[in-house]
């Protein structure tokens, strides 16, 4: 063989070289030369070597198709034991380049697409210093079905460990990925106290809310928030807000189960809607507005009286009174969502929505006769 193509993984070309036709008996190789130029004996033969590699990465994509349905099945009957008996193959090189060819030619259809992303945090997970080699895989799969890849990600990863996280940054840190994948996690903010979408495998395993929140938290502790965080800023502020209450009202077992592990791995803060406060206090901090946060501290203990489900609705009042005086105008783009939500959706969070509208009402209509009188 001449030349071996430079897109066909190892394992095919080797594979070639080992079972391929032998060499060709002399008498038919003089046959050819006096009938055929040599030109054109040589397109041929590289014609063919290119259509046998071509089959040959076919076979062995469908090899590892079938590996990481093997690896989904294994995952789903009995945790771990798939995924023991296949580290070996998590941990080479081989198997991500092939996995990246496989996306790139377009050889996975949409049901393979959660499957293929398990592999990715499976290999990421077993390979720590290699965070970026499956960048361009990942990437092009989400921009193709975000819903598939991100809702599969929260339920494989819902507590956001190392490998999540990697997967998260590269996602949201990309101009083709981060805003679906972040108009995607506040759908999942959005819902209490799980979100419910059937994946294209068929799978249909509700997400808690709280994964897609342990991620926002992550993301807001990276040295560059994405661009997209400021931008859908109104949105990921009321749905945090909404959390806060939720959490303070409802907590079913299987959000304090998850919870419970939740505090074991990362030492967070004791309860959930501590949590999300700590969350939106973050929020705050990268968007710049620290002395909101300072003036809700002190003198009425504003975020303890938010987790109180008798004062929520005051707390949120006087958030909004400090919000205000930093920006009407993010305040009223706040507004404007809280009023298309209220219009729309069940009204659990009617009062402290209606608190936080008329305390921006009186400070615009107080910012609107002092700017008149000057």
């Amino acid at each position: 063989m001449e030349q071996r193509p430079l897109r066909v993984p190892k394992l095919a070309w080797v594979q070639e070289e080992e079972e391929g036709p032998g060499a060709a008996p002399a008498q038919q190789k003089e046959e050819v030369v006096a009938f055929k130029p040599l030109q054109e004996d040589a397109a041929v033969e590289r014609t063919q070597e290119q259509q046998s590699s071509r089959g040959l990465f076919h076979r062995t994509a469908q090899l590892v198709c079938k590996l990481i349905k093997r690896i989904r099945e294994q995952e789903t009957s009995t945790v771990g034991t798939g995924l023991r008996a296949y580290s070996h193959i998590f941990k080479t090189k081989t198997s991500a380049a092939l996995l990246d060819m496989l996306v790139e030619e377009g050889f996975c259809n949409p049901k393979q697409v959660p499957a293929v992303v398990r592999y990715i945090h499976q290999w990421l997970t077993a390979n720590q210093f290699a965070e970026h080699r499956l960048n361009r895989t990942l990437l092009d799969l989400t921009e193709a079905q975000p819903a598939d890849v991100l809702v599969t990600l929260l339920r494989v990863a819902p507590s956001c460990d190392r490998a999540a996280l990697t997967m998260w940054k590269s996602i949201m840190c990309s101009p083709r990925t981060a805003e679906p994948a972040l108009l995607i996690l506040l759908d999942v903010l959005g819902s209490w106290p799980e979100h419910s979408m059937c994946t294209s495998d068929g799978d249909k395993t509700g997400v808690l809310v709280l994964a897609a929140t342990v991620v926002m938290w992550k993301i807001l502790q990276v040295p560059c928030v994405p661009h997209m965080v400021t931008v859908y800023f109104p949105r990921l502020f009321v749905h945090l807000l909404f959390q806060v209450f939720f959490t303070t009202l409802d907590m079913p077992e299987a959000v304090d189960t998850f919870w419970k592990g939740c505090q074991e791995q990362y030492d967070l803060a004791a309860s959930p809607n501590r949590f999300a406060v700590q969350t939106l206090k973050s929020l705050l901090c990268r968007m710049q507005h620290e002395d909101v946060v300072v003036a809700m501290e002190a003198p009425a203990c504003g975020w303890d009286t938010l987790l109180c489900a008798d004062t929520h609705h005051y707390a949120v009042a006087l958030l909004a009174r400090e919000m205000s005086c930093v920006s009407i105008s993010l305040c009223s783009r706040i507004a404007r969502y809280l009023l298309r939500l209220l219009s729309t959706q069940e009204p659990r969070w009617e009062l402290p929505a209606l608190a936080f509208l008329a305390e921006v009402s009186l400070m615009a209509s107080a910012a609107s006769q002092l700017s008149a009188l000057s």
